[in-house]
């Protein structure tokens, strides 16, 4: 099938099968979940830390899941997605007092 726009097709999936609003729902969690973490650590409700730790925890999940061949590609896919967040919530820590 001919792409309509950037990486779709005429039936509304991407290259990769994922439909529209399967892509919409899944970048407005992860930029809603992102928005609350960082909230939270300028609040000082709970340190960046502890969220990149729980994070880097669902990385490892994913990529032991990657690993087992169950959905390596969607796997891998969404380590580097973590991966990223991780990365935001790190440089939201403030720095260190010394």
């Amino acid at each position: 099938m001919p792409a309509t726009e950037e990486g779709m097709t005429q039936d509304g999936k991407g290259r990769d099968g994922m439909d529209r609003q399967h892509a919409a729902s899944g970048q407005a969690a992860l930029m809603l979940i992102e928005s609350l973490m960082l909230a939270l650590v300028e609040r000082k409700v709970i340190p960046a830390s502890e969220l990149v730790e729980a994070v880097e925890t669902v990385i490892e999940t994913k990529r032991r899941l990657a690993a087992n061949g169950h959905e390596p590609e969607i796997a891998a896919r969404a380590a580097a997605l973590l991966t990223t967040l991780a990365n935001s919530l790190a440089a939201a820590e403030p720095a260190a007092k010394g």
